[in-house]
């Protein structure tokens, strides 16, 4: 029997609130809290990670950093061992930071956070403790973003090391030379700033003019909801792991123009043979739903479970190892994603555990994604072969918040 995976009103309901009560567990796999494992200092020498980035002078750029907002003098501090994600002089110019007079310039909580979101304290992992397996570990930085409510416990910013076959980042920035050990510590120097999120995925998502659909998309999915039973809370709750696909204004107008043509064509062809007339007035009622803009999607032309059930398939989720439950519980940067066409599951698969998920491939040009594309099941109109219809581009790659990661694609895609 066919499964209507658009008219599941409940799709969300219980997932998502597992999935914020247990958020400790179900993130991106945290690497356990053990001792320190402690290698051989570098050269046999006893110099500190802050010694090194002190007298080396490709490292000038960091150093100003990290002296501006005291980091230096814990980064020698030898009763401590550190994890840090170094950029170079060249990784800082790559990322439009050309000098020690543009760090000395920029607000100094914005160095302090650049600074601290490459440094990981407390633990010590080389390239080898650092697994190829997706969902992506995470290790937590020294960046916090102060207590949520009802906790005395800082919410630290994580990082994300992986390593594929070709290569081994930290979020989406490369590693170009890992493994340099030091008295008190690892660097692994990678090839540009990684950069730390600033906004929780609302505040990101719903301040982008291009996705004002999205946003209206969400309120009429929530519709009847409660609390972090709403797809709004879930974006909005600092402590959740996504990733989100979010398709553009342009890609819900043409799945809006859809719609409304096929509706009507499909009324009139009950009662006579089409005609071109019918045709352009399915054209004029089509144009008509589109000009009516993100208030379309309040309308009764579509119900909640069909817009839920839609953004469902956006939101990338894993089960719980715990409950088998589906969870959008992975934060997945685009250098993540397979150069092969490869399935990933979705929310959708809470209610059909089944379904295949959506086709993803990437492209890399060196260490860098410069194509991301995600296929959809169902096709426009209905009935086409499953996964045959054209591929959503990612226009918009990795960009990172507090509790997760979006993209914009330009195609909404369709789980059945």
């Amino acid at each position: 029997m066919k499964i209507n995976i658009l008219q599941k009103a409940r799709i969300l309901k219980v997932p998502l609130l597992v999935a914020a009560v247990v958020f400790f567990t179900s993130c991106n796999k945290e690497l356990p809290n053990a001792n320190p494992i402690i290698y051989p200092y570098a050269n046999n020498s006893s110099t500190t990670i802050g010694s090194a980035i002190s007298t080396d002078t490709s490292y000038s750029f960091f150093k100003a950093a990290a002296t501006r907002v005291g980091m230096m003098s814990v980064l020698s501090d030898t009763t401590k061992v550190f994890t840090v994600f170094l950029p170079n002089n060249d990784a800082f110019r790559v990322s439009g930071i050309t000098s020690v007079a543009v760090i000395n310039a920029l607000p100094i909580s914005m160095v302090g956070a650049i600074v601290q979101y490459h440094i990981i304290p407390g633990q010590q992992y080389t390239s080898a403790d650092v697994t190829n397996t997706f969902p992506d570990v995470q290790l937590p930085s020294y960046l916090t973003i102060g207590a949520l409510p009802g906790t005395t416990v800082p919410l630290k910013m994580f990082t994300f090391p992986s390593i594929r076959s070709n290569g081994f980042w930290v979020n989406n920035i490369p590693v170009i030379s890992p493994d340099l050990k030091f008295q008190n510590g690892v660097i692994h120097l990678v090839a540009g700033i990684v950069n730390p999120p600033s906004q929780v995925l609302k505040s990101a998502i719903y301040s982008n003019p291009n996705l004002t659909y999205f946003k209206a998309a969400v309120a009429r999915a929530d519709s009847g909801q409660t609390g972090l039973n709403r797809i709004d809370s879930l974006l909005g709750y600092a402590v959740t792991n996504m990733t989100v696909l979010a398709p553009n204004d342009a890609a819900f107008q043409t799945l809006i123009f859809g719609l409304a043509f096929q509706s009507y064509l499909n009324v009139v062809r009950q009662y006579h043979p089409l005609t071109a007339s019918d045709t352009a007035n399915a054209i004029a009622t089509a144009n008509g739903a589109v000009a009516a803009g993100p208030a379309f999607l309040s309308t009764n032309n579509v119900t909640s479970a069909q817009i839920q059930g839609i953004l469902a398939y956006h939101l990338l989720a894993t089960p719980n190892p715990n409950t088998g439950a589906f969870e959008p519980n992975i934060r997945a940067f685009s250098v993540n994603f397979s150069s092969t066409p490869t399935f990933y599951t979705t929310m959708v698969n809470s209610i059909y555990a089944p379904h295949p998920g959506i086709l993803t491939q990437a492209t890399f040009t060196g260490p860098f994604v410069t194509s991301l594309k995600f296929t959809g099941l169902g096709t426009f109109p209905p009935g086409g072969a499953p996964f045959s219809g054209t591929a959503a581009t990612a226009t918009s790659l990795d960009n990172h918040c507090v509790n997760g990661v979006y993209y914009v694609i330009d195609k909404v895609l369709l789980p059945q």
